[in-house]
């Protein structure tokens, strides 16, 4: 019982920081992909309830000084951030926060059953804006390029100056939506989870995890691309209408496809060479 009040107590510490996250700083940063990390890392705890109850038997809390160790050094983090707010560093501490209390309360076991689901909350973090317009900025440029480079060697009649294409009559600005970064997190963290729940081979895990960034930024492409084409022949008011707002989903579909395929794959190389 006094585990249950603990959790609560831990809840209600951070409570406060999450409910500015999911109202302002995720929103400001178009971080938005982090509204479903919580809940897709406590769902998979709870696909682990059974395992964690049988790693909890026979333990008796408090018999690892390392857990309170790491335990006193989040508090410390959280702390810090709270005083200078600092979302980021408050945000981050709940990782060594839950690792230092699952591992004094319940032992080494369930800290290893915890390790993918608490460490998946790294996603929640937000990172500084200068840190995402360093990585946005060069992805539209690069986006802008192979469009450029894709639709010259189709013929169309393209051109580009800086972030700007120019197809007919037609400026389209590559935005920062338009890097795909958004996309490419959110097909990040939907991709590892459908991995991790995946059942096939570790060695082939990593392999679909290394198809994962590939796969988003091909489909990105694609999107920038029929985003064009859609504008050149439809005029701008389609391209920057209903296509742009929901285009999205075509990196999604490519994505996904392409890790089911490739893991299809492996299994039938895997089932061969058994």
């Amino acid at each position: 019982m006094i585990n249950y009040i603990i959790w609560i107590l831990v809840a209600a510490i951070y409570t406060p920081s999450f409910i500015k996250l999911y109202s302002v700083r995720w929103d400001m940063l178009d971080y938005t992909h982090a509204y479903f990390i919580l809940p897709v890392s406590l769902w998979l705890i709870w696909r682990k309830r059974d395992q964690i109850k049988e790693s909890v038997q026979g333990h008796k809390p408090g018999e690892n000084l390392l857990g309170l160790i790491v335990l006193f050094f989040s508090i410390i983090l959280f702390l810090f951030g709270s005083r200078f707010d600092y979302s980021l560093i408050i945000t981050f501490s709940i990782i060594p926060f839950i690792f230092g209390l699952s591992y004094y309360l319940y032992g080494i076991k369930t800290v290893k059953l915890l390790s993918f689901p608490v460490l998946y909350l790294l996603l929640l973090i937000p990172p500084p804006m200068s840190l995402l317009d360093s990585i946005t900025l060069p992805m539209r440029y690069a986006i802008s390029s192979a469009t450029e480079i894709v639709l010259r060697f189709a013929n169309y009649p393209i051109s580009k100056e800086g972030l700007l294409l120019t197809i007919g009559y037609n400026d389209i600005f590559m935005g920062q939506p338009c890097s795909g970064f958004r996309s490419l997190i959110t097909l990040l963290s939907l991709g590892i989870v459908y991995i991790y729940i995946s059942d096939t081979k570790l060695f082939n895990k990593f392999i679909l995890a290394a198809f994962i960034v590939p796969l988003a930024l091909l489909g990105n492409l694609i999107r920038v691309i029929t985003l064009c084409l859609i504008t050149f022949y439809f005029g701008e008011a389609a391209g920057q209408g209903f296509f742009h707002n929901f285009s999205g989903i075509v990196m999604f579909i490519i994505t996904i496809l392409g890790l089911i395929g490739i893991e299809s794959v492996l299994n039938k190389i895997s089932s061969i060479n058994t």
